[in-house]
C-alpha cells in the first residue's frame, strides 16, 4: 500500500501538468445563476474516438467521466496508468469544457470494513486532479453510495461523511478550485433494498446527522430508472419519478441546507423496466417529448445547477447500446440532432439556458 502511495506521488509530480491551459469556471456551480448541461463520456467505452470528435461540435458545459477504480488499478502493486484520459483532457482544455470525474467501483484492496479507505481514496483523487489542473473542475465521490454497488460495501452514511470530509480538506488545501460532489443518491428498487441498499432519503439524513450540513455545497442525484411522465408526483411508494428531486429538496430544507445545490448527474427517460406502459417512451417522438418537459421543469428549479442529459458513447459493459448519442461509427441516436441543437445554444458563452424567463426549450424557431 505504501509502495503505491509513493508511486502515485511520482506520477503526480513527474507527469503532473499535462494540461496547462487554464479553464474558466463552468456554469452550474454554487454562485452561478445558469443551468448547465453536460454529457457522459466513457474513455474506454465503445466508439470513444468518434465521441471525442463530437465533443468539439456539441460543446457541453460539462463532461462527466465515470472512472471505475478497480479497472485501472486492480491491485495495489499496479501503478495506475491514466494516459487513457489524456485525449479527452486535451480536447476539453482546447474547447473550454469542464470535466467532472465520477469515481466508481472501489477495488477490494482499497476497502475497509465500512467502505473505501479514506487515505487511499484521497490520494487517488489528488493524483487525478493534479494531473489535469484547470480541466478537472469537479469530482463526484462514489455515486450511488446508498447502494452496495456504488459504495463497495453496505451503505454507511457515517463512513461516507468521514471520507467526504477528508477528501474535501485535501482538495481545499491543495486544489481549492475543484468542486467535490456528494453521494450520487439513487432511489433504490425493492430488489436493491433486499440486497442491502439504503433508502436514499434516509442515507441523506445520515449525512446531515454526521456533520455535512454546512460542508456539502453540491449534492448529486442519479435517476437511471424512471417511470411516468415528468409531471408525475413522487411519493414514498413511487420514488422512481423525475420529481423525486422535490423529495430530496425537502430533506435538504428540513436540515436548513437551503444554500446547497443539487446536480442531476444521471438521468434517463423511462424505458419500461419499472412499468411496461413506459415502453411508449422508446419511440423517438415520445422520448423527445419527455425530455423537453423534463428540462423545462428542471430549469425552473433554481437549486438544480447542472443536469447531465445523455451518454455520449456506450459504456464498456454495454454490448447492445440503444440510449447513447453515438451508436456506431456512422450511426447516431435519433435524438442526436435535437441534443446537438440544445447544447449548441451555449456555444462560446453567447447564450445560456438560464431560468424560467428563458423559453429556448419550448420555442420551435430554429429547432430540429
Amino acid at each position: 500500500m505504501k509502495r503505491w502511495l509513493h508511486l502515485a506521488w511520482i506520477l503526480t509530480l513527474g507527469l503532473g501538468i499535462l494540461i496547462t491551459q487554464p479553464s474558466h469556471a463552468a456554469p452550474g456551480v454554487p454562485g452561478s445563476p445558469d443551468l448547465a448541461l453536460g454529457v457522459t463520456f466513457y474513455p474506454e467505452g465503445h466508439f470513444s474516438e468518434v465521441a471525442l470528435q463530437s465533443l468539439a461540435i456539441l460543446k457541453p458545459h460539462w463532461v462527466s467521466v465515470p472512472l471505475a477504480w478497480q479497472r485501472f488499478q486492480p491491485s495495489p502493486e499496479t501503478t495506475p496508468d491514466l494516459s487513457f484520459l489524456d485525449p479527452l483532457m486535451q480536447i476539453a482544455a482546447r474547447e473550454g469544457l469542464a470535466v467532472m470525474i465520477s469515481l466508481t467501483q472501489p477495488p477490494a484492496w482499497a476497502l475497509v470494513a465500512s467502505g473505501p479507505d479514506a487515505t487511499l481514496t484521497t490520494q487517488l483523487i489528488l493524483t487525478l486532479t493534479q494531473r489535469y489542473p484547470g480541466v478537472v473542475q469537479a469530482v463526484e465521490l462514489f455515486p450511488g453510495a446508498n447502494t452496495p454497488e456504488g459504495w463497495g460495501s453496505l451503505p454507511n452514511p457515517s463512513h461516507y461523511a468521514h471520507l467526504y470530509l477528508e477528501v474535501q480538506k485535501a482538495l481545499q488545501d491543495q486544489i481549492p478550485s475543484v468542486h467535490l460532489v456528494a453521494a450520487g443518491l439513487q432511489p433504490p428498487t425493492p430488489s436493491q433494498i433486499a440486497n442491502g441498499a439504503m433508502d436514499d432519503l434516509q442515507f441523506l439524513e445520515g449525512l446531515y446527522q454526521n456533520g455535512l450540513v454546512s460542508r456539502m455545497p453540491i449534492l448529486s442525484l442519479q435517476l437511471p430508472l424512471l417511470s411516468g411522465d415528468p409531471l408525475k408526483p413522487a411519493s414514498a411508494s413511487t420514488p422512481w419519478v423525475l420529481r423525486h428531486y422535490e423529495q430530496v429538496r425537502q430533506v435538504m430544507l428540513s436540515h436548513h441546507h437551503a444554500e446547497g445545490m443539487l446536480w442531476i448527474t444521471r438521468l434517463a427517460a423511462p424505458d419500461g423496466k419499472i412499468n411496461p406502459e413506459d415502453r411508449t417512451y422508446l419511440a423517438t417522438e415520445y422520448e423527445m417529448k419527455w425530455w423537453r418537459q423534463a428540462l423545462v421543469q428542471i430549469r425552473s428549479q433554481l437549486y438544480i445547477g447542472t443536469v447531465f442529459v445523455y451518454d455520449l458513447n456506450p459504456a464498456p459493459a454495454d454490448p447492445t447500446p440503444t440510449r447513447s448519442l453515438i451508436l456506431g461509427t456512422n450511426e447516431r441516436h435519433p435524438l442526436y440532432p435535437w441534443i446537438r441543437w440544445l447544447l449548441q445554444q451555449n456555444c462560446n458563452g453567447d447564450s445560456h439556458l438560464g431560468r424560467p424567463k428563458d423559453q429556448a426549450l419550448t420555442k420551435s424557431r430554429d429547432r430540429p
